[in-house]
């Protein structure tokens, strides 16, 4: 009898030690539920993370236009070239205008006012007083956007001939750089500028293409003047 009873004990007591590891084991997926196992260690917080969206100004940012991109702040606007005025908040003011033949632009509320001559800088200046009488502290820009008053050209065995924008300081080296350089077949020895001198001839100037290039002693480069014309033979 003692050998059932102690039989029965020890089965109820296995039966209890599995019903209380499964109650336990449900407990803890429960407060787990990614199934991960922890031992001892406090439950991960499934609290999601609040996102900071960065806020960003809509206020409108004006780019820095005031030196033209293409000219040197030395350049000197001239007949036919176009001007790009901005007049800042006064869209009623600013605009693209030509050069006319005889040096002067017409802007509204200002009327004509001399530009060739005058460096980007001289003008920005200029109109920023003429508007001063009109406007409350006027913020002026002026950028030559077209070059059409200076100009060279390069003509004979190039790669690109044709005509193209002086921009000081244009070299002979310069020119021929921006045709694309010397075709195979270009006589490099017989290069030569022609320039049209204030009575009115022209000067064949020669030019000593190979030996600028090597940097031989007493060679120069030579600079460009407006209506040069550079020849490759």
């Amino acid at each position: 009898m003692r050998g059932k009873e102690m039989f029965g004990r020890l089965f109820n007591a296995g039966v209890f030690a599995v019903m209380a590891s499964l109650v336990c084991g449900s407990l803890s997926a429960q407060s787990n539920p990614s199934g991960e196992p922890v031992f001892g260690a406090p439950s991960r917080s499934t609290t999601p993370t609040a996102v900071t969206t960065p806020k960003y100004s809509s206020a409108p940012v004006r780019p820095d236009t005031r030196i033209a991109p293409l000219v040197g702040s030395n350049y000197k606007i001239g007949a036919d070239d176009v001007l790009t005025i901005n007049v800042w908040h006064e869209p009623e003011v600013s605009r693209n205008v030509s050069v006319r033949p005889d040096g002067k632009i017409s802007l509204p509320l200002v009327g004509d006012v001399q530009a060739s001559g005058l460096t980007p800088m001289e003008l920005q200046n200029e109109l920023a007083a003429r508007f001063t009488k009109y406007l409350t502290n006027p913020d002026v820009s002026v950028i030559v956007a077209e070059i059409r008053s200076q100009r060279v050209n390069v003509l004979g065995q190039v790669m690109r001939p044709g005509t193209y924008p002086l921009i000081p300081p244009m070299s002979v080296i310069d020119a021929v750089a921006t045709a694309g350089g010397l075709q195979e077949f270009a006589k490099s020895k017989k290069i030569y500028v022609l320039r049209t001198l204030p009575s009115g001839q022209r000067e064949r100037i020669k030019f000593e293409y190979n030996n600028v290039l090597k940097g031989k002693r007493g060679s120069k480069d030579l600079l460009l003047q407006t209506r040069d014309t550079v020849v490759v033979p």
